[in-house]
């Protein structure tokens, strides 16, 4: 994963020795961070934390980087990809400047951090806070993390584990939400089409019913959540479907982030992604062609007047 793809608004850089004392700088001005989680900040810290790795990780796991706005320096990220599991990323150390705090750039940077790594395959991202830190445990709460129920002692405080989810997969436990998902946008997206009978038979229970069949016969359906499930999509080896977003969230990128994110799903099988898309939603063949689809020439006749058309990812 390249750096510079962490921001869009800030320009991100790896850290290195050079950069320790404007990282002094940035860190040393947030005294409560340090009341509760000693020892003071010094250099030698910072350096010790520019190469500090979690078991079974390596460098090229890490990224300890920094966010600067113009030359500067106004956010420290340590980030560890593939801990404690593959589908996971660490973040081991965030502060921002305090000339910045309070103005929504730490939650912002935070937001476009999940999309990121939930388009590159993640499920989650997981960090631990000081215990009876109140500003730190507001800020992770306001931006969906939420506490494992994890704690880890150290000599002079205690670590709150927590962890933010991006994507589940379906199971007994939530196949009910990723019904009520799937029957009002697909209702949504098909009402123009479709006559109401045929609209109104795919409701919850019909739709719960499609997706348990499908589970059964070898399909794994995933929800992309932000704070609650939002979005569902349904692969079968490289085969991706029911891809659907509730409509008062759509247009807002979460469609594309849960398809980037069952590509990079299916990259890690080795299979060519494809999919079928209707040929009169032109919604759908922008977004998939934007993304790298290409029409195969296959098509299938859904009615006299309907086809759909297959596409694979180039």
């Amino acid at each position: 994963m390249s750096i510079e793809i962490l921001s869009k608004e800030y320009t991100v850089k790896v850290l290195n020795e050079q950069d320790v004392p404007a990282i002094y700088s940035l860190c040393s001005k947030n005294a409560l961070y340090y009341k509760h989680c000693p020892p003071f900040v010094t250099e030698e810290s910072i350096e010790a934390d520019m190469s500090a790795l979690p078991p079974g990780r390596t460098l090229d796991d890490k990224f300890y980087a920094g966010y600067f706005d113009d030359d500067k320096l106004i956010a420290v990220m340590d980030l560890v990809l593939g801990y404690p599991d593959d589908d996971t990323a660490y973040i081991g150390l965030f502060m921002t400047d305090v000339s910045v705090q309070g103005k929504g750039v730490g939650s912002s940077i935070i937001s476009e951090l999940s999309g990121l790594l939930c388009s590159k395959g993640f499920s989650n991202i997981q960090l631990a806070w000081v215990k009876g830190n109140p500003q730190a445990e507001h800020f992770w709460h306001k931006n969906g993390f939420e506490e494992t129920g994890k704690t880890y002692d150290r000599d002079d405080y205690t670590l709150v584990g927590a962890q933010k989810t991006m994507v589940v997969p379906v199971t007994d436990k939530n196949i009910d939400e990723a019904a009520r998902i799937h029957s009002i946008s697909w209702q949504e997206s098909h009402r123009s089409f479709c006559d109401e009978d045929f609209i109104n038979k795919h409701n919850t229970d019909h739709q719960r019913e499609y997706i348990d069949k499908k589970i059964k016969n070898g399909s794994r359906f995933y929800l992309l959540c932000d704070k609650a499930p939002i979005a569902v999509v349904s692969i079968t080896d490289g085969l991706i479907e029911d891809l659907y977003v509730l409509p008062e969230h759509q247009n807002r990128g979460y469609g594309t982030q849960l398809l980037d994110y069952v590509l990079a799903v299916i990259d890690r099988q080795e299979v060519k992604p494809t999919l079928w898309i209707l040929a009169n939603n032109d919604g759908a063949k922008r977004l998939y062609l934007r993304k790298g689809f290409v029409p195969t020439g296959k098509v299938n006749a859904i009615t006299d007047k309907l086809d759909e058309i297959e596409y694979v990812y180039n």
